[in-house]
């Protein structure tokens, strides 16, 4: 079956957008207590770390931790990535009520981020 079949959901809620900034460790969780869509992450750091250690982004799911999925991980130094979108793919990803969205970064190299979490509710 090829992915032109697959019907897409548009989502027409309004995007919340959660911003975090600061120049430590990022450990973020996005748990909004209600199902929602995850539209996009987006990360800015003040400039390219030289650390090799990794972002990562995962669902961690209500269901349990056998159900947990890493969605990303990259090593930003590899790169010298300052600036980061990540997207879920063609449509946002449906996550239900209790699940959240834990955002881990060591950021030893001290830069300054801004990170947000855009999503929509379901």
């Amino acid at each position: 079956m090829s992915d032109k079949n697959i019907p897409r959901r548009k989502v027409d809620n309004d995007p919340i957008i959660t911003p975090t900034t600061g120049s430590g460790a990022i450990s973020a969780t996005y748990n909004p207590g209600v199902a929602f869509y995850l539209d996009r992450v987006t990360l800015h750091l003040s400039s390219a770390p030289i650390t090799s250690e990794n972002f990562t982004i995962t669902l961690n799911a209500k269901d349990g931790s056998v159900y947990d999925t890493i969605l990303l991980s990259i090593d930003l130094s590899a790169n010298s990535v300052t600036d980061l979108l990540w997207g879920p793919g063609d449509e946002p990803l449906l996550c239900e009520a209790g699940d959240a969205i834990d955002i881990a970064y060591a950021n030893t190299d001290g830069n300054t981020y801004g990170l947000r979490v855009v999503t929509r509710l379901a």
